[in-house]
């Protein structure tokens, strides 16, 4: 089986960084226009140093590449209905320029916003 998200789309609001005991989680949600008349909105969450990186550097509007595993979260609400909720789990999300001048940061490590596409998606990995 193969559980692979690909996608490419604008911050809807400021990332949200979230301290869990030795863990930080960084949750935010993306905008992707899938045609002209129809946008398909992400939420994305990441762990880690990515988490720190994007709540450092990105900001509502921010352009980003975005690579990890669908995923869903369960539970049953308070009259004991069963709710779930779909995300993404990023393992990478890579800052792209989005029309705004972009400063570099040398603590940064992501890539820097200059990567082209082709050098983001590496064809050979792409399963169709």
């Amino acid at each position: 089986m193969i559980n692979k998200y690909i996608g490419i789309g604008h911050l809807t609001k400021n990332p949200e960084l979230k301290n869990l005991g030795d863990y930080q989680k960084c949750a935010f949600s993306i905008a992707i226009n899938s045609s002209k008349d129809e946008v398909i909105f992400m939420d994305i969450e990441c762990w880690g140093k990515v988490a720190q990186n994007c709540d450092k550097f990105l900001s509502k509007g921010s352009c980003v590449y975005v690579e990890g595993k669908i995923k869903v979260n369960k539970w049953k609400d308070k009259n004991d209905n069963p709710k779930q909720k779909w995300f993404i789990a990023a393992d990478i999300v890579r800052f792209l320029p989005n029309g705004k001048k972009v400063e570099e940061d040398k603590n940064i490590e992501n890539p820097k916003p200059s990567d082209s596409i082709k050098e983001i998606i590496n064809e050979e990995e792409m399963p169709f």
